[in-house]
């Protein structure tokens, strides 16, 4: 009975993460956590770089948490420490709390872990000449400005060994500018043609926007739901749960 209430209440959360309309999904795909994986659209870095050959320097977007980094810590500690009471959304209603994502901003991310899919992809573009943007639908500091320099930043940067320090897109998971999709906005504005992510939004924006969009694989210990890769018949990064 424990484990179907657990289960219930991560089931519910997952309307959290994501703010523009569901969508079904159209294709057999499979989850991080499967112990059997199915056949999708898998990629290597390998084969993105050689399907770019004969391209240009190209804008490239990555959302950032369990894309980048794995970061669930963070979130777990706001359940117990942030949380709202009485909030309609029970133990997810740290979310709601602009006290929550202030001190994850002050915190800037020192304690995540920088996923190795994620350095190898940034390696191969940087490697290319392509510009790197950063795409989260966290809620800034109340005390920043959007796309400016934060600890945030300097962390991505030393963590990736980024030449240049990118500067952060928060969208506070609310689409924008008309779009459908959180980070729509954001993707169209920076003229991105190829962008990254582990949520099924992630995808939706892309092609939204008619770019081509990279599935990431969730990391396995996240504290938000699986979402089923290639569930949209999108390209998959291969082994990129870590």
């Amino acid at each position: 009975m424990k484990k179907t209430l657990l289960l219930m209440t991560i089931l519910s959360a997952t309307s959290l993460f994501a703010a523009g309309p569901k969508v079904p999904y159209t294709h057999e795909g499979f989850y991080s956590t499967d112990k059997v994986q199915k056949p999708v659209h898998f990629v290597s870095v390998e084969q993105i770089e050689k399907s770019l050959e004969g391209t240009g320097p190209i804008n490239v977007s990555f959302d950032i948490d369990d894309t980048l980094l794995a970061s669930s810590g963070y979130f777990r500690y706001g359940i117990d420490y942030f949380g709202i009471p009485d909030h309609p959304k029970g133990k997810f209603s740290y979310l709601y709390n602009q006290k929550f994502w202030d001190y994850v901003a002050e915190m800037g991310d020192e304690h995540s872990i920088p996923k190795e899919s994620a350095q190898a992809l940034i390696n191969m573009h940087l490697k290319r000449g392509d510009k790197i943007f950063f795409i989260t639908g966290r809620t800034k500091h109340s005390k920043d400005e959007n796309y400016t320099s934060t600890k945030l930043s300097k962390t991505l940067q030393r963590f990736f060994n980024l030449p240049y320090e990118v500067y952060v897109n928060y969208t506070g998971d609310t689409p924008t500018g008309g779009f459908k999709y959180d980070k729509s906005f954001y993707i169209n504005k920076h003229n991105v043609s190829i962008h990254y992510g582990d949520s099924d939004d992630d995808i939706l924006a892309a092609r939204e926007l008619g770019i081509r969009g990279i599935r990431v694989q969730r990391s396995y210990n996240s504290t938000n739901p699986q979402k089923m890769n290639g569930g949209y018949g999108e390209e998959v990064l291969i082994n990129s749960a870590w």
